[in-house]
């Protein structure tokens, strides 16, 4: 963590919203409409505020992206740990002890990391102090052409930076949308790019998550016969519901649930794919929405590919 204390300070406003941008990452996704939305308004009144609520912004999806992963490793870990605890042949107590230990332990040491870095930068940011997260901070400087408090951000990648958070929040199901629709309806009237890059997240997410919960449900209700069905038949009552009819729908069920299962992952790797083509300095488009998403932006202004750097 780094800070360079030797600018002049920022005023008490820059303060207190530099705070609220790196605290709300304690919300764990429900708060990540707010340094998004920080960014769109205080941009160009403070340079400050520009980096810190974009750096809070991606602290919170790029960066809740990487915490992610580095969960299903502990899960992993957890799973292998339990198959070697089995070989030892101890008893199911010791079992169990050993097991839920490293687990719960594990996890809410992880939780108590990726909470620690918001808190000490909201702490820094109170006291004036120009705060850098680990890893992403400096890079995130860099690939803004960002120095101090004292220094403008480039327009074209905090732009680029800000879009492509946008499609990061994918991790965060249904909170995620927020972001991108507050920057759409905040920066659209200035960036062409902002405003394609925000409407089509807004629209592959709002889809996304209409869809999630259509074929979830439908899935859920082709099963219901068909637990009644079980139920009946373990308390004693008359099966009508168990024939071949309520066979079938429970089959097509499961179906449409697996599908959820299979495409779930696939969904959400091709939001983080898009993030990252923006990152690489590519006006990226998805299928048909990006198509859709050219009814509104004007893709002939959307902004060069050219960048300072590379910040993945």
């Amino acid at each position: 963590m780094e800070a360079t204390p030797h600018v002049p300070k920022p005023g008490s406003e820059e303060r207190i919203l530099a705070f609220i941008a790196h605290i709300s990452a304690l919300s764990f996704g429900m708060g990540v409409m707010i340094p998004a939305f920080l960014w769109a308004e205080q941009r160009k009144k403070s340079s400050y505020l520009a980096f810190q609520t974009l750096q809070a912004y991606s602290y919170q999806s790029l960066g809740y992206t990487v915490w992610m992963l580095g969960y299903l490793v502990f899960v992993v870990l957890a799973v292998v740990l339990m198959l070697a605890l089995s070989a030892f042949q101890l008893e199911e107590g010791q079992f169990f002890g050993f097991w839920m230990i490293f687990f719960v332990f594990g996890a809410l040491g992880l939780m108590a990391i990726y909470s620690l870095f918001p808190i000490v930068a909201a702490i820094q940011c109170a006291l004036g102090l120009d705060f850098r997260y680990p890893l992403l901070g400096r890079r995130l400087a860099k690939y803004m052409g960002y120095a101090t408090s004292q220094t403008s951000p480039d327009s074209l990648n905090e732009e680029r930076v800000a879009a492509a958070m946008g499609h990061f929040t994918l991790i965060f199901f249904l909170w995620g949308l927020f972001a991108p629709l507050g920057i759409w309806l905040t920066q659209g009237k200035h960036s062409p790019f902002l405003r394609l890059q925000s409407i089509q997240t807004v629209l592959y997410q709002s889809v996304g998550t209409i869809l999630y919960f259509l074929l979830t449900l439908v899935g859920l209700g082709l099963l219901f016969p068909f637990y009644i069905a079980l139920f009946s038949f373990g308390s004693g009552f008359p099966v009508e519901w168990l024939n071949p009819l309520a066979g079938v729908l429970a089959i097509l069920g499961l179906c449409l649930i697996g599908l959820v299962l299979l495409l779930g992952p696939l969904y959400h790797l091709f939001g983080q794919w898009a993030g990252l083509q923006v990152l690489l300095g590519r006006n990226f488009q998805y299928p048909f929405f990006g198509r859709w998403a050219a009814r509104w932006a004007n893709p002939a202004a959307q902004l060069s590919t050219t960048t300072h750097g590379d910040l993945v």
